[in-house]
């Protein structure tokens, strides 16, 4: 059985290490001990790794595949560590690379954003530096829009605040997806940077307010205005390899 190494095992990383533990021997980090035992006790191998703590890093990178998921606002040096990882000489020995990314690299500005769009204005500087400096070692770039599902749903943080521009239309992943679209890069052996979002985008207003009748939370105050930004992340590159996202219709999961 060959192995596979989440560097970063939160709410993507664990979900991903759970529904592939039969598939792959599983590998995971974390940045402080208080998830060591949850992680044991599901089978996987699990280290520390954060930016003091570099001790067990050759034996995460002892492995055929590498998923790497790792949010920039909860490091002091985002690139710094990146690059620590990524200079290690068993990077090299690494079959396939997976890198989560973001649809933040793209400019906060209207249009349909597909890969090869040049980026010269993105929304997020550090997203867009991170991707510079792994993406000639990484095999595949993953750029996630914004993740839905288990207790994460639309318009849970927006109860009863106001929500400015709601005929917004809203870019989103399911996190079941990302996990079938990287057990699929893996088995078909595919690489190359591809956006990972759903063909299907809602208003904020729509979804907001089905979902506060559907959990019972307060409905958001949305302030009207014609105005709204029609931003647009196009997620079909990777269906165009054979890939089939399976939660497009948010009224639905």
């Amino acid at each position: 059985m060959k192995t596979l190494t989440i560097l970063g095992a939160g709410w993507l990383g664990f979900e991903l290490a759970i529904v592939l533990k039969n598939d792959f021997k599983i590998k995971v980090s974390s940045r402080t001990k208080d998830k060591l035992k949850m992680y044991e006790e599901e089978g996987f191998d699990s280290y520390i790794l954060n930016e003091e703590d570099f001790t067990f890093l050759d034996k995460l990178l002892d492995t055929n595949y590498l998923f790497i998921n790792f949010p920039p606002s909860k490091f002091e040096d985002y690139l710094s560590f990146l690059n620590k990882i990524y200079s290690s000489k068993k990077i090299k020995e690494i079959e396939k690379i997976i890198f989560i990314s973001s649809t933040s690299i793209y400019p906060n500005i209207e249009g349909l954003f597909a890969e090869d769009y040049e980026i010269n204005e993105p929304s997020s500087k550090i997203v867009f530096e991170a991707e510079n400096l792994i993406k000639d070692k990484s095999d595949v770039i993953f750029r996630v829009a914004g993740l839905v599902g288990g207790s994460r749903y639309f318009g849970k943080r927006s109860a009863n605040k106001v929500i400015e521009f709601p005929k917004t239309p809203i870019n989103f992943v399911h996190r079941n997806d990302v996990i079938n679209a990287t057990k699929f890069v893996i088995d078909k052996n595919i690489s190359g940077i591809f956006n990972l979002c759903s063909n299907t985008h809602p208003t904020k207003e729509e979804i907001y307010s089905f979902n506060s009748k559907k959990y019972g939370f307060e409905k958001p105050i949305f302030l009207e205005s014609g105005n709204f930004l029609n931003r647009l992340i196009d997620g079909t590159k990777i269906e165009k390899e054979g890939f089939t996202y399976k939660y497009e219709n948010p009224f639905e999961f």
